[in-house]
């Protein structure tokens, strides 16, 4: 009876491709239902066969129990359709046994409508077939058994009441009722989900479980006649309980059911009919079905779902113990007490990264009373439980530590430390922060280290890297009647734009102040354009030839787009821009021409500038305008008000500026 869960639950789409299907049923389904209902009909018949003398009705109706567990295989759809083959064949076997008609009807739709109502109950608002995995799951299923059986029990009493003695309405109302629940309670379990559980017991064990227990009931009710012999019975079904899968235990209790009606029909055991009275030995027998059935599956349930956790909590530990010992980072697990932290357990990785460690241990003795007292700091300022830190060792290493905290003990509080050895890596990030300084301090060295002081013209200048060593550079170079200012922005930040703007530096310093703007430009770019195609880099450039004497400039612009002239006259800014590409990816530069009255003034700066100020155009010409109205035209004051607070801008560009002005 134990057969796989129906497919008549299935998505229609994937019934499709199980099988032939009649009138919506699957084969395999109809040879279940027919199946179920011949079993039910034999059943049925061998209890109406073996009716006790003195009883209105057989004292057990397994049919019940197969009757609720047909219906639970299949959705409530099929409930009624289902409840109706039960009702058939209960119908023929009772009249097969010689009752009246009216009275089989009767006793046949209490059979259909006990079916129905315990399979509605079961299956639920969510129509599923119901589990039996936990005690809760057989409280709830015993519960409907009985709500089910009063159903059958009253429908039974008023047939008998109306169409047969009326004097036994009564005993068929006390009796119907706990052969019904004793039916359910003993066969519809197979019927149901069981919980998915591996049985202790091996088949020898198992084998030797059962002969133990059929022996026992049947020494008691074969042999037995006196009442507390019956518990005995228990005894072995305990250890069945206890090692047994629940629905080899339902199996076992059949058996023992079996054997325990046997004997009592027949004048034999606790139970004895000629002993107790049919009606009273009946009664007996039921109660002690039912409370086999309820104690030893809630054992069986209870024992299993322990055993379950039991097993998945080794299997933690299992895995638990797997990845500590296997992992390559040193790993410990250590109490710390109010004065020290002791190691409690360590990892083959942790033993080697602290030659010494073993357990028990001094955690300060291996790492030093320095570390373990910085330990103990952020320990006691842990948030959310854990912290990442470096330690520096007695012995000059450095170890990456993560520490948390697992829980308290009476000893102390349980931590875990993950740690693994960072020396060389510390090593080496201190040498590239030390080369990193070092090019910072070489870059630093490359601008000009005052600016000039030349009667008639004023200068600013303003700059600050993103990174220690940024890809901005500016230039100021005096030689008399000329006035050289230049402004790079190479693409990136870093070392490599640092490099790739102390070449292009280079490269325009090579020329003679005095050499026209395109004509410097274009060389620059010939010297530098193999290695920035090579490496996809290009640089935007501002390069200002002025004529002291005469204020007159000439300038070429690669690219950058971002010079200004400020005018003292109007307050006007104007910005002098051409469509040239930058160096690396164009091929030659033009020259363009402009001049600078009295007070005007050249301003030159980088794309950080203009993120400063809302990374429009609009916003940097107006921010240079209020900076030239407020500080009256100095070009380091005005540099200054728009480079303010750069230094406090979190990953953002390279800031640079520098202003020339003719004197009013």
């Amino acid at each position: 009876m134990g057969v796989p869960r129906s497919r008549a639950e299935l998505a229609p789409e994937a019934q499709g491709a199980q099988g032939p299907r009649v009138i919506g049923w699957r084969i395999t389904d109809l040879a279940f239902i027919v199946g179920i209902l011949v079993v039910l009909a034999v059943v049925a018949a061998l209890s109406m066969k073996t009716q006790t003398a003195g009883l209105t009705t057989p004292a057990l109706w397994p049919a019940s129990g197969i009757a609720l567990g047909l219906g639970i295989r299949f959705p409530r759809r099929y409930t009624w359709i289902l409840a109706v083959g039960v009702a058939a064949v209960t119908l023929l076997v009772l009249l097969w046994a010689g009752r009246p008609a009216p009275l089989a009807i009767f006793l046949s739709a209490g059979a259909a409508l006990e079916m129905a109502a315990g399979t509605l109950l079961l299956r639920g608002r969510r129509d599923r077939s119901p589990r039996f995995a936990k005690p809760g799951d057989l409280a709830k299923f015993l519960v409907i058994a009985v709500v089910a059986s009063m159903l059958y029990g009253l429908t039974a009493s008023v047939a008998f009441f109306l169409f047969a003695n009326p004097a036994t309405a009564l005993e068929t109302l006390e009796t119907g009722l706990l052969k019904h629940v004793a039916g359910m309670a003993l066969l519809t379990p197979l019927f149901m989900a069981p919980p998915r559980r591996r049985q202790p017991a091996g088949y020898a064990e198992a084998a030797s479980h059962v002969v133990a227990s059929l022996a026992v009931a049947t020494g008691v009710f074969l042999f037995g006649d006196t009442l507390p012999l019956a518990f005995l019975t228990f005894l072995p079904i305990v250890g069945a309980a206890l090692r047994l899968s629940t629905r080899l235990l339902s199996v076992l209790m059949v058996g023992v059911t079996t054997i325990a009606a046997a004997g009592s029909a027949h004048g034999m055991g606790p139970f004895a009919f000629d002993y107790l009275g049919a009606r009273t030995g009946t009664v007996l027998l039921q109660v002690f079905q039912v409370s086999m059935v309820a104690v030893f599956l809630t054992l069986s349930l209870v024992v299993g779902a322990e055993r379950d956790m039991s097993s998945r909590l080794y299997d933690s530990e299992e895995l638990f113990r797997k990845s500590f010992n296997s992992s390559v980072a040193g790993k410990l697990m250590v109490v710390r007490s109010s004065t020290q932290w002791n190691v409690e357990r360590a990892n083959p990785s942790g033993q080697d990264l602290l030659p010494g460690l073993r357990e028990g241990a001094r955690l300060d003795t291996l790492i030093g009373e320095e570390a373990a007292a910085r330990l103990s700091a952020v320990a006691d300022s842990l948030i959310d439980g854990n912290a990442r830190l470096t330690l520096k060792l007695a012995d000059g290493r450095s170890l990456d530590m993560s520490v948390a905290v697992i829980g308290e003990r009476p000893e102390g509080t349980l931590f875990v430390l993950h740690f693994h050895d960072v020396t060389e890596a510390e090593r080496v990030r201190q040498l590239e922060q030390e080369e990193m300084n070092r090019a910072a301090e070489v870059q630093r060295a490359l601008l000009p280290s005052a600016l000039p002081a030349i009667p008639g013209w004023m200068f600013g200048s303003f700059t600050i890297p993103a990174r220690q060593v940024g890809g901005d550079f500016y230039d100021v170079r005096v030689d008399e009647p000329s006035i050289v200012l230049s402004l790079g922005d190479v693409m990136g930040k870093g070392m490599d734009a640092g490099m790739l703007a102390a070449a292009t530096r280079a490269a325009l310093r090579s020329h003679d102040p005095a050499t026209s703007p395109s004509d410097v430009v274009n060389r620059a770019a010939n010297i530098l354009d193999a290695d920035l195609r090579r490496i996809s880099a290009f640089v935007t450039l501002a390069y200002v030839l002025v004529d002291m004497e005469s204020g007159d400039f000439r300038f070429t612009d690669a690219g950058h787009g971002l010079h200004f002239v400020v005018r003292t006259g109007s307050g006007r800014v104007e910005r002098l821009v051409s469509d040239d590409m930058p160096l690396g990816l164009g091929d030659r530069w033009r020259e363009l021409y402009d001049s600078l009255a009295p007070g005007d003034m050249i301003l030159l700066v980088s794309d950080g500038v203009m993120d400063r100020w809302g990374g429009s155009l609009e916003g940097l010409e107006e921010a240079i305008a209020r900076c030239a109205k407020r500080d009256g035209m100095s070009p380091q004051a005005v540099v200054d008000s728009l480079c303010a607070d750069a230094g406090d801008v979190l990953d953002g560009d390279d800031i640079t500026a520098v202003a020339l002005c003719r004197a009013g």
